[in-house]
């Protein structure tokens, strides 16, 4: 089962060993999983939800002149925060990783979903704008938003741990797959456009 035993000496008596699921180092890779997921999308619906920038045009030598440091600092970070606002390849990579990630694995026969394992987003109305694609796991004392539900993931592990590898394995092997066709490069662009 993937254990490694070190025996340094030879003893008269019967030792026994006893193993169990590491549920805990299953659960918290998950939750590291999704801690990424969740970062990286938050600053993706960031960007494409940003403030227009609208009459913020690059400064002239003439007006930086009359401009303190501090202004022109925020003048051009104003312009720089804006470049992706309702950027047409970033809602289709943030639609492609959120696809991904709603889908059913098939294990055993069975479809799953997120959801079984009490994962899913926020409700829509209740967190904040640039966290409404982010994942949440019922029961995580970490998250406000869900600390206070029944932990179906810990459940899960502690129940079936195999189970939830293989689906958790399918899923990250889809979300990878998924940016991979949406990076895939043709004629006209490099999948080092995304």
């Amino acid at each position: 089962n993937g254990s490694t035993y070190t025996v340094n000496r030879v003893v008269d008596e019967e030792i026994s060993i006893t193993t169990e699921n590491d549920t805990s180092g299953i659960y918290d890779m998950i939750k590291d999983f999704f801690k990424d997921y969740n970062e990286v999308m938050n600053s993706m619906l960031g960007a494409y939800n940003a403030a227009s920038a609208k009459g913020y045009e690059p400064l002239t030598d003439e007006q930086k002149e009359v401009m303190t440091e501090q202004q022109i600092e925020d003048w051009e970070t104003k312009i720089k925060d804006s470049l992706l606002r309702k950027d047409s390849t970033l809602s289709s990579v943030m639609t492609a990783m959120r696809s991904a990630l709603t889908e059913g694995m098939e294990i055993d026969g069975k479809t799953y979903y997120l959801s079984d394992f009490g994962v899913s987003t926020g409700n829509y109305f209740e967190v904040d704008a640039n966290e409404k694609y982010a994942i949440h796991i019922d029961g995580d004392a970490d998250d406000s938003y869900s600390a206070g539900k029944t932990d179906k993931l810990k459940a899960a592990i502690a129940s079936d741990p195999e189970l939830v590898t293989k689906f958790f394995t399918k899923l990250s092997a889809n979300l990878y797959d998924s940016l991979t066709e949406k990076m895939g490069s043709s004629d006209y662009s490099s999948m080092y456009k995304v």
